[in-house]
């Protein structure tokens, strides 16, 4: 028995065999990428083209300390960067505060411009100067509309009004300690007007006169707002690039989910590693014409892929069965559809041509299709021979492998099985289906045809109902020498072939290996059947009451 060849994988090869993995899975959903791709795509772009035009207005303040009391002639003052981080930070929230709201707003219907429908906000400016440092004394007035002009003059007059308003909170402050130092001076009277104290508050009244005089507030406006030309939003292009790369990235994921859920067989070899089974041969399906065909491919075209492809099965086979024990061959599948019938027939050709003593039994009597194949009647078979109703050799009929000249007289099947050289095979066909499939090919009158059959010829191929399906393929491996177990690529899924692997562990003869069907150039050269499973009830051209098929008959058989 050929058993599978084991390989060490290094730890280099695992990392290359994953990335080729990664790289099939990416390849074999590119369709399914490129479709989620499409998708987000236009869905950002036609979104963001869908949404109404966003302007921003923008005036930029700079912050600039006040003037030094100690010393307030010379304009030199010092900036606490952490006051002015406080001072900066704040006017966001002072802006949308009711005060300058209200004193802005009014300020607007002055203008004639709308009081509602525009955002308002402060930023602090960070550019790459400050960046460094986390300072700046730099704060923008933004202000978003759908008119381009509205968005500009909130913007500006917003500032205005932040400048203003602290314009007048310094001069208040200012003016409230001018008074308080005006209060301390009224105390002094006479000789105390000459003073050092009297002479430090009028001095201290001077700086606070000058301070009010000159109050700016620490802010004033650096770049008036201007007219913009561009919306900030929506920006089609730029949603359509995030569009791309969130398709990207979510393409590649339903990829990988899509293939995590995908329980079809890539390759062959998978195959052979879920039913722990060497692989006999690789079968291509039929091309479209020859489906159309009456004729096996293996008898009217020897030269094409798909008969070489037998012939290579048939040395395959032979390597399998050196000694030549196993000579009753079943060929069973998961699921009824997978092409067993057209390949047992196409076996038999190929054995027939290389001298082999072949016989073909249709064992499916659910539904049969070797004598369809081969063009025979179907009124007398296996299921005739069964329950005594014909004899083994008159149920037999000839098909002819090489082209020969005769009289048009039957060929005899002893003479058959006694001659050196054949030039013809015999199929057993069906015969008409019986109401208890199941009970017939579990008989021993029909292990005894088998039986029969194996000392008379060299290779008995046994056509077999799908070993999923139904209990038939179960039966009969008992009474054969060896079982062949066919896959179609196209139907294959894991769970199937795992359920395969332990019904195949259970039967009582001999693993042959594997033929698995290609589905090369895609559907039209598949075979199918009309459906997986075997329907209950056989359509009435097919299925015909046996005298004597009773089942206490078949079981007393």
């Amino acid at each position: 028995m050929a058993t599978l060849r084991e390989y060490h994988i290094t730890d280099e090869e695992a990392e290359h065999t994953a990335l080729r993995d990664y790289t099939g899975v990416l390849w074999r959903r590119k369709w399914v990428i490129v479709l989620v791709i499409v998708v987000v795509t236009a869905a950002a772009f036609g979104f963001s083209k869908l949404h109404a035009k966003v302007y921003q207005g923008r005036a930029d303040l700079i912050y600039q300390a006040q003037l030094d009391l100690a010393d307030p002639l010379t304009g030199q003052t010092y900036t606490d960067p952490t006051q002015m981080s406080v001072e900066l930070d704040a006017v966001d929230a002072v802006i949308k505060g009711p005060g300058i709201t209200r004193t802005a707003n009014s300020a607007l219907q002055q203008k004639g411009l709308p009081t509602t429908g525009f955002k308002v906000g402060a930023q602090v400016a960070r550019d790459s100067s400050t960046a460094s440092t986390g300072t700046s004394n730099i704060v923008s007035i933004l202000a978003t509309d759908g008119n381009p002009k509205v968005a500009a003059a909130v913007a500006q007059t917003y500032a205005d009004t932040f400048v203003q308003w602290r314009v007048d909170q310094a001069r208040a402050q200012t003016a409230a300690a001018i008074a308080a130092v005006k209060q301390q001076m009224h105390e002094y009277t006479g000789a105390a007007q000459k003073s050092s104290d009297y002479l430090l508050l009028q001095q201290r009244l001077r700086d606070l006169q000058i301070l009010k005089a000159t109050a700016t507030g620490n802010f004033s406006v650096l770049v008036p707002a201007r007219v913009p030309q561009a919306p900030i939003a929506p920006k089609p292009l730029r949603s359509a690039i995030l569009g791309f790369v969130l398709g990207l990235v979510a393409g590649i994921g339903l990829a990988f989910v899509r293939e995590q859920f995908d329980t079809s067989v890539r390759h062959a070899d998978e195959i052979a590693e879920v039913l722990h089974q060497p692989i006999l041969a690789r079968v291509p399906c039929l091309s479209r014409e020859q489906m159309k065909s009456p004729d096996l491919v293996t008898l009217v075209d020897s030269a094409d892929h798909v008969s070489e492809a037998f012939r290579r099965l048939r040395t395959n086979l032979g390597f399998m069965n050196v000694d030549g024990n196993a000579k009753t061959l079943m060929l069973t599948s998961s699921l009824q559809g997978e092409g067993k019938s057209v390949t047992v027939a196409n076996m038999a050709v190929t054995l027939a041509r290389a001298g082999k003593k072949v016989v073909v039994v249709d064992a499916d009597m659910r539904r049969p299709r070797q004598h369809a194949l081969f063009g025979l009647q179907n009124k007398v078979g296996a299921s005739s021979v069964a329950v005594g109703d014909a004899d083994l050799v008159e149920a037999l009929q000839p098909v002819q492998v090489v082209s020969q000249n005769g009289d048009g007289s039957k060929p005899d099947f002893g003479a058959w099985a006694a001659a050196e050289a054949v030039t013809m095979l015999w199929v057993l066909t069906s015969g008409l289906i019986p109401p208890n499939p199941g009970e017939i090919v579990a008989s021993q009158r029909f292990a005894s045809v088998l039986s029969t059959l194996r000392d008379k010829a060299d290779v008995v191929l046994v056509d077999s109902p799908a070993m999923l399906a139904v209990g038939d393929a179960a039966a009969l491996a008992a009474e054969v020498d060896g079982l062949i177990f066919l896959v179609d690529m196209a139907q294959a899924r894991r769970p199937i072939l795992q359920a395969a692997a332990e019904q195949l562990s259970q039967v009582p003869c001999a693993m042959m290996g594997l033929i698995v069907r290609l589905p090369v150039g895609g559907g039209d050269k598949r075979y199918y059947y009309s459906h997986y499973g075997y329907s209950t009830a056989a359509t009435k051209s097919e299925t015909a009451v046996l005298p004597g098929t009773a089942p206490n008959a078949i079981d007393q058989a």
